[in-house]
């Protein structure tokens, strides 16, 4: 009822917001734009349908694919990422990129460079729906984590 309450509002008013969750579902119904955080900094944002369809960092794949699909046929097409390792303290985050630790694409490049929050080369200048800022080295689509 909040969240109804606070979209007729934005509509009623053109008011802007900044809101945070941790549940995807809501973050998805009342969201246009959406950033996705891992250790405080930011790991990928762009429009909903960009984050949610066309997700290019390694953590939010791996969020999305956590995400309850209620059809069964789509459910066994995606593939369900398990994160392996604790999650680093924030206090003390581990060097480069801060989701390394934790992911299956991470190399040697990952521990020595920060990784800039921008549109992975690989679809600069296109108009794919991956073409917006994600802060991984290896930013790329994986349509089989994606949330239907």
């Amino acid at each position: 009822q909040v969240v109804n309450l606070m979209e007729r509002l934005q509509d009623e008013f053109g008011l802007s917001y900044m809101f945070i969750a941790h549940d995807l579902s809501i973050v998805r119904h009342i969201s246009d734009r959406v950033g996705v955080m891992y250790l405080g900094k930011m790991a990928e944002i762009g429009t909903d349908e960009q984050i949610y369809e066309h997700p290019t960092h390694p953590y939010t794949q791996a969020l999305l694919s956590a995400v309850p699909v209620p059809d069964p046929e789509a459910e066994g097409r995606r593939e369900r990422i398990v994160l392996e390792g604790d999650v680093p303290s924030p206090a003390n985050p581990p060097s480069g990129c801060r989701f390394r630790t934790r992911c299956w694409k991470a190399e040697q490049r990952c521990a020595d460079e920060v990784p800039l929050l921008a549109v992975p080369a690989l679809y600069e200048g296109s108009d794919s729906g991956a073409a917006h800022p994600s802060a991984c080295h290896f930013a790329e689509e994986d349509a089989a984590v994606v949330a239907a």
